[in-house]
C-alpha cells in the first residue's frame, strides 16, 4: 500500500455532497438558495496522496488539525478563481450553517467530480479535516465512510488483504463495492461508449452503402462505355491504359466525394463535441485517417469494375449496343 485515506462526503464520479456557504466580510444572502454552493468533503491528511491531487499553495490538514483545534478548510482552484480572483484565499474565512467559520490554509488542483468532460454547472470544491467532524455527527457519517487505497499491486491481491485486515480488527465491519479507478472512470462512460457504438455502427454501414454504391455506378459508366473501350483496344490501346482511364474516372469522382465530406465534417462534427475525450471535433489525425480510409474503399470497389473492362474482347465491345 503506497498510500489510504479516508473520506466522507462527496467521492468523485460515485455520488455529491453540496452546501451553501458564504464568504465571511462579504454580504451574507438571505435564504440558502441565494448562497453559493460547493461540493465538500471530509479528508485525512493522506488524501491528497492517496487520490494524486496537487497542492498547489498553502498547507494541506495535518494530523494536528482536530477537535482542540480551529477549524481550517481547504478549496481547490476552481472555488479560489472563483471567488477569489484577485484576492490571496489564505487566510479566508467561509461559513456554513453546518461547520461554522472555518479558516482556508490551502488551494489544491481541481478533481474532476462529475466525469473526464466535467461540464456539471457546480465545480467548487472544498475540503474539511476528518478529524474535526463533531461527535454528533459520527454515528450517521461511519455508516458511509469510504477508504481509499494507491497500490501498484493487482485489484484482486489488495481487496482480499484488505477484507483480511478489517476481519481481525472488527469482524461485525460490513465492507461493500470495491471499485478500482479505472472501472469507476469506466462506468462514467457507459452512455457515452453505447452513443459511440451505434454511430460507429452506422458509419460502418454508411460505409459499406459508399462501397456498394460506388461500385455500382463504376459498373453502370464502364457498361456505358463499352463502345468506346472497344473501339481504344482495337486502335491500339493496352489493358493497362484502360485500367488506369477507368481507375482515373473512378477516383476523380472519390477525390470529389471525400473533399466534399471532409467540409461536412468540419462543419458538423462540432455537434458530437459533447460525446468526444481526448479528441478534438476537427481532429487533423483523425480526419486524415478517415479520408485516407474511404480513398482505399474507393479504390478497391473501382478495380474491379476496371479490370473487368481492360479484359473486354474489342470484337465483342464493338458489336455491343
Amino acid at each position: 500500500m503506497e498510500s489510504v485515506a479516508v473520506l466522507e462526503g462527496a467521492l468523485p464520479m460515485q455520488g455529491d455532497t453540496e452546501d451553501p456557504f458564504w464568504i465571511q466580510g462579504k454580504p451574507k444572502a438571505l435564504s440558502d438558495n441565494d448562497k453559493p454552493w460547493a461540493l465538500w468533503y471530509e479528508v485525512d491528511p493522506n488524501y491528497l496522496n492517496a487520490m494524486g491531487i496537487p497542492l498547489l499553495c498553502g498547507r494541506f490538514f495535518a494530523r494536528e488539525d482536530s477537535l482542540h483545534s480551529r477549524p481550517v478548510a481547504v478549496i481547490d482552484e476552481t472555488f479560489a478563481r472563483q471567488y477569489f480572483l484577485n484576492e490571496d484565499p489564505l487566510g479566508k474565512v467561509i461559513v456554513d450553517d453546518y461547520k461554522g467559520p472555518t479558516e482556508i490554509v490551502g488551494v489544491v488542483g481541481h478533481a474532476k467530480h462529475w466525469g473526464l468532460d466535467d461540464k456539471n454547472a457546480l465545480q467548487s470544491q472544498m475540503y474539511f479535516p476528518f478529524a474535526q467532524i463533531r461527535d454528533k455527527a459520527m454515528p450517521m457519517i461511519a455508516k458511509g465512510v469510504a477508504v481509499i487505497v494507491r497500490s501498484h499491486n493487482a485489484p484482486a491481491t489488495v481487496f482480499g488483504s484488505i477484507r483480511s485486515a478489517i476481519a481481525e480488527m472488527n469482524s461485525e465491519e460490513v465492507i461493500f463495492k470495491f471499485a478500482t479507478m479505472e472501472e469507476t472512470i469506466s462506468a462514467t462512460l457507459t452512455d457515452r461508449r453505447l452513443c459511440m457504438i451505434l454511430l460507429m455502427s452506422f458509419a460502418m454501414l454508411a460505409l459499406l452503402l459508399a462501397s456498394v454504391g460506388i461500385y455500382g455506378v463504376l459498373s453502370y459508366l464502364v457498361t456505358q462505355q463499352t463502345y468506346e473501350i472497344g473501339i481504344r483496344l482495337a486502335l491500339g490501346a493496352q489493358t493497362n491504359d484502360v485500367l488506369r482511364l477507368i481507375l482515373g474516372e473512378g477516383m476523380r469522382m472519390a477525390a470529389i466525394g471525400v473533399a466534399i465530406g471532409l467540409a461536412g465534417a468540419l462543419a458538423l462534427t462540432r455537434l458530437l463535441s459533447g460525446f468526444l475525450y481526448g479528441v478534438t471535433p476537427g481532429d487533423p489525425v483523425t480526419l486524415a485517417a478517415v479520408a485516407l480510409l474511404l480513398t482505399g474503399v474507393a479504390a478497391g470497389a473501382c478495380y474491379v469494375p476496371a479490370r473487368r473492362a481492360a479484359r473486354v474482347d474489342p470484337l465483342v465491345a464493338l458489336r455491343y449496343e
